[in-house]
């Protein structure tokens, strides 16, 4: 797509305005871009700056910090983990925990590890997994007060603990 100005080069920045609720749509080559200004300050086009961690959770927080919080063990601060995207040691998730978890659940919808059930292996692994997620939909229906169906979700859960145990007693004898 060519530059909507020029007409000459290729048009590397879109930009879409809303002006009185009619929409307006610019195909700019990075030339004409800046001629016309429509690019700003260079650090307002950075999208991923140093506080990007902190914007995905907090849109709304001020930029800097007076103190910044430090690990102790590393001495890694939260805005060099906004840089790498990495923390420096396991201590590290204890220090940024109050940072951490409300990012963590912003990307993964919750801040635990469940882990996965290994494709191949033996079925305790798949067993153990489903004795959880019973567990889990036990305490839903509970809350919920349905009664008939977690007695039955109940009633599995002792099955497969059954199950779980025979290969265990079998060892023993």
């Amino acid at each position: 797509m060519l530059c909507d100005r020029c007409k000459r080069r290729e048009a590397t920045i879109h930009i879409t305005k809303i002006i009185n609720g009619k929409r307006i749509d610019l195909n700019l080559c990075s030339v004409c871009a800046h001629e016309q200004g429509q690019l700003g300050q260079q650090g307002d086009f950075n999208i991923f700056d140093d506080d990007f961690f902190r914007k995905m959770v907090y849109p709304d927080s001020p930029k800097g910090d007076e103190t910044e919080l430090q690990c102790p063990t590393c001495g890694m601060t939260y805005s060099e983990f906004n840089r790498s995207g990495k923390l420096g040691c396991p201590d590290c998730y204890t220090t940024f925990r109050e940072e951490l978890v409300p990012l963590l659940r912003r990307i993964h919808g919750h801040s635990k590890h469940a882990g996965k059930v290994p494709n191949r292996g033996t079925g305790v692994f798949r067993t153990a997994n489903q004795i959880k997620r019973l567990r889990q939909r036990l305490q839903r229906l509970i809350r919920d007060e349905n009664y008939e169906q977690a007695v039955t979700v109940r009633d599995e859960i002792r099955a497969l603990e059954k199950q779980m145990q025979a290969p265990e007693q079998t060892k023993e004898e």
